[in-house]
């Protein structure tokens, strides 16, 4: 009988593993949405990109000199996942609360789209559970090439709706 009881709650902790929700399975469907998908390069501001807009491997920094190459969708999920667990492991350290999937969704989302500097810049109003400066200050980074852009207005609220959610 203790054989069978072990047994039993060794599939139900497999179960209900499979059944927790991580940064990682809500950004699957959230970075698509707002990043958007090219199986070949193109050029964003400072860099080739491609995929889920991670910086296309072993190309330079120059506008005129495109890399060429494909990427499946595949491919392009697993370099923004490789790119986005570089973050955590940087932003991770620095905070000192505990935080749900859903938040670290949302400030993963924001550091993949912005980079780890400026994800950096929220920890003490997130540390502190400051939630209206941390309002504030997340929704202030809308800009790109010195420009205020729609897109990034709605990324910001969708980031904020998502850190919020419970």
């Amino acid at each position: 009988m203790k054989k069978k009881t072990a047994i039993l709650l060794i599939v139900a902790a497999v179960v209900i593993m499979a059944a927790v929700v991580t940064y990682k399975t809500i950004l699957k469907t959230f970075l698509p949405v707002w990043e958007g998908f090219s199986s070949t390069p193109y050029w964003d501001y400072k860099q080739w990109s491609w995929g889920y807009g991670t910086k296309v491997p072993g190309s330079v920094n120059d506008r005129n000199i495109n890399p060429g190459g494909t990427v499946t969708r595949d491919q392009a999920y697993n370099y923004a996942i490789a790119h986005i667990q570089k973050d955590y492991l940087y932003l991770s350290g620095l905070i000192k609360i505990p935080m749900n999937a859903n938040q670290w969704a949302a400030l993963l989302s924001f550091s993949y789209n912005l980079g780890p500097a400026n994800a950096d810049n929220l920890v003490n109003n997130i540390n502190t559970m400051n939630m209206a400066a941390l309002q504030q200050q997340w929704n202030s980074y809308v800009n790109a090439g010195g420009v205020t852009l729609q897109n990034l207005i709605n990324r910001r609220a969708a980031e904020w709706a998502l850190f919020v959610k419970t």
